[in-house]
């Protein structure tokens, strides 16, 4: 006998249409709430996040990934606490930085004060209350983390379908849901089953990430690590193609944004080549790309200006 699963799998003439003009309204209704980097450039080029959708953060080791996928999560929360929307919020995911480190950021990107000055302790009795009050701030913004913490020491190993359960206890428990999800990132995911392909992790871990996006109804950005090839070429900004271990994230992505920090491949001072323009390499510059945008135009290429020490990104101009 036929089950109901499976009847549901259908979908008829009559459904595609109506689910169609019901999912279009729904994207004409929150086109002003949609969530954006918050970098007046980026903006510019890249359509905003959507539900469902899929992004990767595609960038070589130590050139900022982590750092752009912090600074978007401030970002969004800002947008989200500007509508006033008490149940949904942003949520980041980490298999590497500690929940600690991850505040850290927060927390010095609120005062100003350098986040090294802070993690280890070289801070003024007037610094410290400072990061006390931005404190306070931040257990106010709607920016949750899934990961581990020095307090909650071998309490779990994450893997994607612990992962899938906490989004769910989530909503069950707290009644939030996520506005978007960062995942940070792709290669330190830690697979079901170790012994498998890594070539074969890899891509159940991307097909896990779509099956959240599409079940939590919004949107995942997933950091990814560039292969070593970039460093072989004189323009260094990775391609859609580079993800390291997987082709599955070039098929599968809805959009694919591309970073470089040259002041790690160029000695400081340096002219950076095939930009177009006249740019200098220093520790504030930063090289943006985007690799791929379902439905919309891609390839375009930009510095944006980065402080390390706040984990911030803006726009180069000015």
């Amino acid at each position: 006998m036929t089950s109901e699963k499976v009847i549901r799998a259908v979908y008829t003439s009559n459904d595609v249409a109506t689910y169609t003009m019901d999912e279009i309204d729904r994207r004409i209704a929150e086109k002003e709430q949609a969530l954006t980097t918050g970098i007046g450039t980026m903006d510019r080029y890249m359509e905003p996040v959507m539900p469902g959708e899929l992004t990767f953060v595609l960038a070589y080791t130590s050139h900022g990934k982590t750092a752009f996928m912090q600074h978007w999560a401030r970002q969004c929360t800002k947008q989200l606490q500007a509508q006033t929307d008490l149940k949904r919020l942003v949520v980041y995911v980490s298999w590497e930085t500690i929940v600690e480190e991850l505040g850290l950021y927060d927390i010095a990107g609120l005062t100003g004060i350098g986040s090294a000055l802070a993690w280890h302790g070289r801070v003024t009795p007037e610094e410290r209350e400072r990061l006390a009050q931005a404190a306070f701030k931040r257990a106010a913004m709607p920016l949750w983390v899934i990961g581990y913490s020095f307090k909650r020491r071998r309490e779990l190993r994450l893997t994607m379908p612990i992962l899938s359960d906490a989004l769910k206890a989530m909503e069950e428990t707290w009644g939030a849901r996520p506005a978007i999800i960062f995942v940070d990132y792709l290669q330190t995911v830690t697979p079901e089953n170790p012994g498998e392909d890594r070539r074969m992790q890899i891509m159940r871990i991307v097909d896990g990430l779509q099956m959240i996006a599409r079940d939590c109804g919004c949107p995942v950005v997933a950091g990814s690590q560039a292969g070593r090839q970039v460093l072989a070429r004189e323009f260094m900004l990775p391609e859609v193609g580079d993800g390291q271990e997987s082709s599955r994230q070039e098929q599968d992505a809805d959009k694919v944004i591309a970073l470089w920090y040259p002041c790690k491949t160029l000695p400081e001072g340096a002219d950076v080549p095939g930009m177009g323009m006249p740019l200098k390499v220093t520790p504030e510059l930063m090289i943006a790309g985007i690799r791929k945008q379902r439905h919309a135009a891609s390839g375009q290429v930009f510095p944006m200006r980065f402080d390390a020490a706040r984990n911030t990104f803006t726009s180069w101009e000015g």
